[in-house]
Formats: structure tokens, sequence, C-alpha cells
């Protein structure tokens, strides 16, 4: 048995490749009291090109840029000019935020300046982010190793949720309940269990009943006996073997077990059907 997960993207073009600079980063729990001014100082401290990565993960805050506001509340986020913020404030009892200044010289198609986007919560958001700000604190001093924690938690954000949403679920459950279907089919000699194809999966015997159940509206188990029993027709018909060696070959008990799942599926005997095939059989010569 063979099992190969990979993929290609092919030849690339490292002028596409998004690659950000991290700055400076901020995970801020605030009360309805939080004011903050971006004052002149503050605003040398950072590249002209800067872009302010906000997201809310709890209650609401309200950031002045001037000519306008822009209200963020829980599970939205946005990027800003960071030059362009005047001052910040929470407008409501508790506002918490993370908040990631960056630069980045190329390929800005990943997201949209000053636009609201709106995303739940995800604890591998949680994950990603947590561990940025521990490196950091760390003071690393492999500043492409903390950029490169940034864009694993900036996809977390804006890809991966929408990934693991019920949209992408059929899609991935289509393609492994192929791969475990042609597993089975190069078992149909051996003794195979559930707990055997979810160990080569790496997944629970109740997801692997879950997924089987959605896509082919069978548990796991009957799959098995079923393609068993197809098998079993197709030597029944094509060859001479008889029903017990036949039984055998497929890893049944007994003759006795096979002969009553066959006739459960088929509602004839083995000895039935390979009966009803020789008379057909003459009866075509």
């Amino acid at each position: 048995m063979y099992k190969n997960d990979s993929f290609n993207l092919g030849e690339q073009n490292t002028e596409n490749i998004f690659t950000p600079a991290v700055t400076s980063v901020f995970k801020i729990l605030a009360d309805n009291s939080y004011y903050h001014r971006c004052d002149d100082e503050e605003k040398l401290s950072y590249p002209k090109n800067a872009i302010a990565f906000i997201r809310c993960t709890q209650g609401r805050g309200e950031i002045y840029l001037g000519s306008r506001t822009v209200i963020i509340k829980e599970n939205e986020c946005v990027f800003l000019r960071f030059h362009d913020i005047k001052k910040y404030k929470s407008i409501s009892n508790i506002w918490e935020y993370r908040w990631v200044n960056f630069v980045c010289e190329n390929n800005m198609n990943e997201f949209e300046l000053n636009k609201k986007y709106s995303i739940p919560f995800s604890e591998n958001e949680d994950t990603a982010f947590n561990k940025l700000l521990v490196c950091g604190q760390a003071n690393l001093k492999n500043k492409s190793y903390i950029s490169s924690l940034f864009s694993s938690y900036l996809y977390s954000v804006m890809i991966e949720s929408r990934l693991t949403g019920e949209d992408m679920m059929p899609l991935a459950n289509a393609r492994l309940i192929d791969e475990m279907c042609s597993y089975i089919h190069q078992k149909l000699y051996s003794k195979i269990s559930v707990n055997e194809i979810s160990a080569f999966f790496r997944i629970t015997p109740r997801r692997l009943h879950q997924i089987f159940t959605k896509e082919l509206d069978i548990s796991p188990k009957q799959y098995i006996v079923k393609k068993k029993m197809e098998e079993g027709y197709r030597l029944l018909v094509q060859t001479a073997a008889p029903v017990n060696k036949i039984a055998y070959m497929l890893c049944f008990s007994s003759p006795y077990h096979f002969t009553n799942e066959f006739k459960m599926i088929f509602g004839q005997t083995p000895s039935e059907v390979r009966n009803m095939e020789q008379k057909l059989n003459e009866e075509k010569k």
C-alpha cells in the first residue's frame, strides 16, 4: 500500500508573494475610558507606508481618520494606513483588540485598505496570534521569523477560517471519501476494520462514520461488507471457486456468515446466484 499527499504550485513569481515585515504588535484590553491619540512623535517611529491591521475580539472601538471614522466591533478587522489614524477610543464597557503594524513592499492583493471584514473568531487564530506575541516579546533576533508568524496569523484570520467553514467541507470530504473507498477496495481480501481505516487516515472512528453516512448514506462497516459481497458475486459468476473458499478468501468467519450477508444484500444465496448464472449461460449456448 502506498499513500502520498502532495501538491505542486508550479513556477512561482516572487514579486507576487505577500511578504509583510512586522514593526509592532499589541494585544489590548480596555474599558470605556480608554482613549489614545497618535501624536507626531509616535508617527515618526513608523515608516510612511506602514499599515495597521486591527482585529476586534470583544466590544467596540472607534478609530478617527481625520475626515471620517471607522467603528470596529467584535469579529471584525480592518487594514488602515497607520499615518492616516489620528486617534482611537473604546465605545463599549470592554474593548479587546489585536493591533499589528507592518510594511509590505509588494503584493497588496491579499487585502483591501479601509474595508471592514467580518470573520468569526477561531481557536486556531488565537493560537497563531499568541505565538506571534510571545516570540516577539522574547526578543528573537530573527525578524523574518517574526514576520512569518504574522503571515501565519493573518492567513488564519483571512483564509483559514473560510477553508474550515461549512462551504469547504463537502470538497474535503469528497476527496477523503474517494481515498478511503480506494483503500477499502485494495483490502477486500483482508480482514479490514473501521479502526484500521481511521488509523491509516488519522481520523477518529466517529469522524469516519460521519463522513461515510453523510457522503454515501451508509456506515463504513456496511460499505466494507457491501463491497466484499460485490466481489463475492463476481467470483461466483466468473470463477468455479466453491462458496466456502470464496468466503474464506474474503475473510469471513464462516461460509454461513458469508451466505447470510450475501442474501441480505442480493436477496439470494450464493448457490442460487451461481445456479442462475449457469442456466443463463447454457441458454445462450
